[in-house]
């Protein structure tokens, strides 16, 4: 619903909330499963914890964990605009093939960046 304001109301009858955490990663990713009927399903993260975390290890557990468990088509990592480790972290992830999203399905809220990961 922080993310899209506007749209998070009728997307929840389509939304499974995860929380993905591992002992040896020290914090966790809040995320959503958004499966719109006729459309690939997409694996939504919060990534304000990615900062405390090894990313590259981080993304590749999220992907397999998204591909294999999930079976999601694509990953995609919310990050506030205006957190300090944003650029950083923006950097990290277009270095692993990411890219930013330019046309996302529904309003994001203006404070939110998100970066997109085909699986």
């Amino acid at each position: 619903l922080s993310i899209f304001p506007r749209d998070g109301l009728n997307l929840l009858p389509y939304a499974k909330s995860v929380v993905v955490s591992a002992p040896n990663m020290g914090t966790s990713f809040d995320g959503v499963v958004v499966a719109l009927p006729g459309k690939p399903k997409t694996l939504y993260v919060d990534g304000k914890n990615a900062g405390a975390v090894s990313l590259r290890e981080s993304i590749v557990a999220l992907l397999d964990l998204a591909d294999e468990q999930l079976e999601c088509s694509s990953l995609i990592i919310a990050m506030n605009k205006s957190s300090p480790s944003t650029s950083e972290i923006l950097h990290s992830l277009m270095y692993v093939g990411g890219s930013i999203v330019t046309k996302p399905s529904f309003q994001v809220d203006p404070a939110y960046l998100l970066v997109g990961l085909e699986i």
